[in-house]
Parts: C-alpha cells; structure tokens; sequence
C-alpha cells in the first residue's frame, strides 16, 4: 500500500510518528529541516474515500521537495521499491542542465562499465578478477535510465534493489541480490573519495588484508577512468531508496587527486594480492587468546612459500587452539588449509577446511 511505504520512507529519516485519528498518521519531521513546532505531515490510512489520490499526490509533492526528488524518483522507491541512482556533474558546460554529447557518451560508458566491475566485484569477491560472470547482464539488464534533471546535469539510474542476480551454489557462498551490488557501489565510492581523494593510504601487505572488501583493480581503474575520460572535477553520487539517502560528494577533483587514485592502484597491483584456496605449512611463533574455550584463538606461523618467507595467522576453534598449543610445545609444524586472504609474504586464512599437526 502507498500509503504504507510513505510512512517508512518518512520514518526511516528520522520522521516521528505522533498519533493515529479520523484515518489519518501524523508525522513530525526531524530538526534539520528547521520548521515550526507545530507543522506535521498527515498520511491518510483509510485509502478508500473519494478524495484520497488527490491527498496522496499532495503529499508526494511535499515529500519530493523535502528530499529534492521528482515524483518520478518516488515512483521508483515507493512503487517499485529500487533504487534511484544519481550522478550530478558541476562545472561551466552543465550550468543550464546541458552537457556536450562526446562527455555524455564517456558518462553513460563509464557508468555502465562501474556497474559491470562492481557486480562483478560482489560476485567473485576478488581483487584481481577480471572476467564478467554471466549474472553481471542480469543486474544489468534490471538497470534503467531514468529522465534527467537539471541544475547542473543530472544522469539517473534505477537500480535493482530486490532481485536475485545469483543463486547460490554446491560449495559456495548464498546468493547474491541486487541491493548488495548497490550496497558495494556505494561502500568503493565513499571509500575512493574519503581515503584516497581526500586522504593519505598507504598501501601495505597488512592494509591490503584488512581492506580487501573494498578493493578490485578493474573497478577502481575504471573509476579513475570516469573522472579523467568525461573530464569531471565537481561530481555527487546519491542514492535513494526506501531505507534512507545515500550521498557521495566529491569536489576539486584534480589531477594530484587522480595520480594518488593511479598510485595506489599500482601499489595494489605490486602485492600481488589474491583471495582463493591456500595450504600452508609453518613453524608456530604466537598463540593469542582471551578465553582457550571461545572461538577466537589466533595462530600465527611461519613458513617458506615459493621460495619467500610467508607469515600467516588464523582463528581457531577451543580443540584445535589447544592442539596448537601442543604443538608449540613439542616444536611441531602445523599445516592449515582453507579460504585465505594473501600476498607475497603473508596470508590470513578466513575459512579453515582442515588442519594438520606434524609428528
């Protein structure tokens, strides 16, 4: 019902709901818009009186101009509950909502190309991984342009919010939905632009452990790519859905700002980085743990990978962190198998297959 989900979008930004008389719900909105004491938006609940599709329209209007959405990007949030991408470009060519064909053409391709590589990315979970699963045209194919806006040039996208794009497989991991493709694009946007435009990262072999989820080549090339191809220096991305309003606003995007985004990239690329199957044998030097009965036992040890020494750590269950124990005692090797994160020199293993204790 309309009506219904009006009430969650309000609600889900912070709306107060009051009280319930004569088929209506009021809501009080938050502070930020500075209104006064007394002004609350009515939602009718009784759906069924002559007047209430005029009401309904009214109150649409209030709430798209509360939030800067047309009535068009309600549709997309509230009937068809997507989402509502919008890429917004400022600068002297777009001032009247105009934008030269040559730079939307480099727009509408890059866009398309993040997409690819971002549900790709949620897909494989790798960050070396170039290739497109066949899901990737699904997601793609959900995917519509929208009609654009003005003040400044505004290109917007529904996004897919609720549909599965992969299923889940024998040996695998669940199924992948749209929403969590959205989620991702979002998550690498703000990432590029706070740790990268804006800060200072320095990529190590531990950074790259720890930050993995973030992180695929292809997708942030193809970033860096966007910015320079369509020659963007003042862009917001945003995101609209039912739950709340994302935003990602990137100002002054400079060539220095650009070269950090290159290094980085390249700094990635030189760690030979990987997320896949792994078996390692070492000697253990550490064992860590605030309660030997709980689950979260570390194992650090060490070892000899391709001719390299590798540190590797992992978490282990309360029987296996007091065989390890054992095992340090007597001086044995201990060889784990499983899902690990790694590069050239170190490794943590995220999911443990089997474990082996050397005689």
């Amino acid at each position: 019902m309309i009506t219904q989900k009006i009430i969650s979008f309000l609600i889900n930004r912070d709306w107060k709901p009051l009280q319930e008389e004569n088929g209506f719900i009021s809501l009080k909105p938050p502070k930020e818009f500075n209104l006064e004491d007394n002004f609350n938006l009515y939602i009718p609940i009784d759906v069924d009186k002559v007047d209430t599709s005029r009401f309904i329209n009214n109150i649409l209007g209030i709430v798209a101009d509360f939030y800067d959405l047309s009535i068009d990007d309600l549709d997309v949030i509230l009937e068809k509950e997507n989402t509502v991408f919008k890429v917004r470009v400022y600068d002297g060519q777009t001032e009247e909502g105009r934008i030269p064909l040559t730079r939307f053409e480099e727009l509408v391709e890059k866009v398309r190309f993040i997409l690819s590589d971002t549900a790709s990315f949620v897909i494989d979970r790798s960050v070396t991984s170039t290739r497109v699963p066949e899901e990737v045209n699904r997601y793609l194919n959900l995917c519509n342009f929208m009609q654009t806006e003005k003040g400044s040039f505004v290109a917007k996208i529904q996004l897919p919010s609720r549909e599965l794009i992969k299923e889940s497989e024998l040996f695998d991991r669940n199924e992948v939905f749209s929403e969590e493709i959205n989620q991702k694009l979002k998550e690498v946007l703000l990432y590029v632009n706070e740790n990268i435009f804006e800060g200072s990262t320095e990529v190590t072999e531990e950074y790259l452990i720890e930050n993995e989820t973030r992180l695929n080549i292809k997708l942030l090339k193809n970033i860096e790519a966007f910015f320079t191809k369509a020659n963007l220096k003042n862009i917001d991305f945003s995101f609209h859905n039912i739950q709340n309003s994302g935003f990602v606003i990137n100002r002054n995007i400079t060539k220095l700002k650009l070269s950090k985004l290159t290094k980085f990239v390249e700094d990635i690329e030189s760690y030979s980085f990987e997320v896949g199957d792994f078996s390692f044998t070492g000697a253990i030097v550490a064992l860590k743990s605030r309660n030997p009965d709980g689950l979260k036992n570390s194992v650090t040890f060490t070892g000899i990978h391709d001719n390299m020494q590798m540190v590797a750590t992992a978490n282990l269950d309360s029987e296996d962190y007091k065989h390890a124990i054992e095992a340090h005692k007597l001086k044995q090797q201990i060889t784990i198998t499983g899902l690990a994160k790694r590069t050239k020199s170190r490794a943590r293993f995220i999911e443990i297959t089997n474990i082996d204790i050397q005689e």
